[in-house]
């Protein structure tokens, strides 16, 4: 019965997901992209990253994330890593590719084909697709709002230094990791010089500032850690399943913990937005060059005819970009 519906979700996914491609520094990558089917306005994004050896199709079957994505008008992109792994600084990852710049040229590609709200954008991913989740929040942070990690660890470039450089914001994160996990370790020491779960929990706690912690029970396999300040809503939250292997906790792919993964990441990305953590865009300046002037009008006109959507476009902030946006962004650059 679990296969059979799988297959269904399986089948209901692809009728709304498509391939794109894009050049990345002459080389061709690859995204595959699944969109809610009823048009309510501009979608929150979720970047859900396959693990080594995997790929788009496959992450999208294993997560089913789909289905608890739609419902909640949330567009799921599923990027294609090159020779099937993402370059997170191992020396197992088989790939020296720039997948950073790969996700900030794939958001840009998805923001012009379709409505999508910048102001909501999330990374995560499986095990090497986790480890990439982390590499984005210390990398892309001003494009992607909170980071989820299932059964992928923290590695930075320099084990020797905390080189993460990050945006002058704070970082809400989710990982979810079990006990018994024989292939990317739960406790140290790691295999391959990356932080585990509980130096990932140091490390975030100390950049945050995050000062309480608070532990819950779901059942006997499963404790969730969530470390918080009173001053901010931003959180790093740890599913600890004990017990639990190398695997998307809950999918009908996996074993039932009493919880599912893509549910608890969805539920966890919507309390953030990125104008949370950064305020000091310059009104107006659409392309975010540092400057307002003809092209950014030039863009917020395209964003019309094309019935797109760009949250920095959207100045009036009435959840539309039209003639009156463009009126409001004439008048910022004559009175400048």
């Amino acid at each position: 019965m679990r296969e059979i519906i799988s297959y269904l979700i399986l089948a209901t996914s692809l009728m709304y997901a498509q391939w794109f491609d894009i050049d990345q520094a002459g080389i061709t990558r690859s995204y595959y992209i699944s969109y809610p089917n009823d048009d309510i306005g501009p979608a929150s994004l979720i970047i859900n990253m396959h693990g080594f050896g995997s790929n788009a199709q496959e992450q999208q079957l294993y997560s089913e994330m789909d289905q608890f994505a739609h419902s909640n008008n949330i567009a799921v992109v599923y990027p294609q890593g090159f020779n099937n792994s993402w370059n997170v600084f191992t020396y197992w990852d088989a790939s020296s590719y720039d997948d950073v710049q790969f996700i900030r040229s794939m958001i840009d590609d998805i923001s012009e084909n379709f409505n999508i709200d910048l102001n909501r954008v999330y990374a995560c991913g499986m095990s090497n697709g986790g480890y990439m989740a982390y590499r984005l929040a210390c990398d892309l942070s001003d494009k992607i709002t909170a980071f989820g990690s299932v059964t992928g660890n923290f590695m930075l470039q320099n084990v020797n230094s905390n080189d993460c450089i990050v945006q002058d914001r704070e970082i809400p994160i989710i990982h979810f990791h079990g006990t018994s996990d024989a292939i990317v370790n739960y406790f140290p020491p790691s295999f391959d010089q990356s932080l585990t779960v509980g130096e990932s929990i140091d490390f975030w706690i100390a950049y945050n500032d995050l000062t309480t912690e608070i532990v819950e029970s779901i059942n006997s396999n499963v404790e969730i850690y969530t470390y918080s300040n009173e001053f901010s809503p931003t959180k790093f939250v740890h599913y600890k399943v004990y017990g639990g292997n190398h695997e998307w906790f809950g999918s009908n792919w996996a074993v039932n913990w009493g919880f599912n993964t893509s549910e608890e990441l969805i539920n966890f990305f919507l309390q953030y937005q990125l104008s949370d953590f950064i305020d000091n865009q310059l009104e107006g300046d659409i392309n975010e060059d540092s400057f307002i002037n003809i092209q950014d009008i030039i863009l917020t006109i395209n964003l019309v005819l094309n019935n797109q959507y760009n949250i920095l476009a959207d100045l009036n902030s009435d959840e539309t970009i039209d003639v009156l946006d463009i009126v409001q962004l004439v008048n910022i650059i004559l009175s400048n």
